[in-house]
């Protein structure tokens, strides 16, 4: 059996990590029967989406080497990066139920950066289907694709930061265990935006998606998430991101646990 590399372990860690996520999610899911806002479906989406990323990464090392594998887990990494920043949309309208949230202005916002996130989602997928899967000649379309899709992820971010700015100036009229929430999100974001800032730098490691044509940046370089600095990918990518999580996860399901009624 072929052994495994320092990111095919990270991708069999990442699978046992997300497995609670997502069975907790699930159950959060059913337990309140989607009537809050969606950040725990979207954490759901994204705990499935790690798993068969780091399924996918597993089976191109441990079966065969079949570049396809490699090509699906690397568009899976970067796309479902739009699902972990949509929960934090998510989070922000559970905050907001029956407050800032009920503000047409607010939940224009709150829709436009959700429709923004899946723009971006869809970028970056075309971007690395572009060059591999289809039209393999336009492999420089796919690039730019990629880039514009990273550059896309990182006005997301400084927009969602303005929003959550914007309702922190309600939170006078929040209750108490929404204020803890919200906090909860203002340190989230720390980690996320470290996150977002690695996908951005990935997005220009590289040409093309198996990471061999490199850029001459060694910084950029040394960011690419397949044949870059595994130590920079490993707490840049998946530990930021699980870091995201624990923190919505534990401030949200303190907030499902109080005695009133939503």
């Amino acid at each position: 059996m072929p052994k495994l590399d320092q990111r095919g372990i990270i991708a069999a860690a990442t699978i046992g990590c997300y497995a609670p996520v997502a069975i907790l999610t699930l159950l959060l899911l059913l337990r309140y029967a989607l009537r809050r806002d969606a950040g725990w479906l979207f954490l759901f989406i994204f705990s499935l989406a790690r798993m068969s990323t780091g399924a996918l990464l597993l089976a191109a090392e441990l079966v065969q080497r079949n570049p396809n594998l490699f090509i699906a887990a690397s568009i899976l990494h970067a796309g479902a990066l739009s699902f972990l920043m949509m929960s934090t949309l998510g989070f922000v309208g559970m905050v907001g139920h029956r407050t800032f949230s009920d503000n047409p202005r607010i939940i224009y916002n709150l829709r436009a950066l959700g429709l923004l996130s899946l723009i971006a989602l869809g970028l970056t997928i075309a971007g690395g289907l572009v060059g591999t899967f289809i039209a393999k000649s336009k492999g420089n379309v796919g690039f730019i694709l990629r880039r514009v899709g990273a550059g896309v992820y990182g006005g997301l971010y400084i927009l969602i930061v303005l929003v959550h700015f914007g309702a922190w100036t309600y939170r006078w009229h929040l209750k108490n265990y929404r204020r803890k929430l919200m906090w909860g999100i203002s340190v989230g974001l720390i980690p996320l935006g470290a996150r977002v800032a690695y996908a951005i730098l990935a997005a220009w490691s590289a040409a093309d998606v198996f990471g061999t044509q490199l850029s001459s940046n060694a910084v950029l370089a040394k960011s690419n998430p397949t044949t870059g600095n595994w130590v920079l990918y490993l707490v840049l990518s998946p530990i930021m991101e699980y870091v995201v999580v624990a923190i919505y996860l534990y401030s949200s399901v303190i907030l499902s646990r109080r005695p009133h009624k939503y």
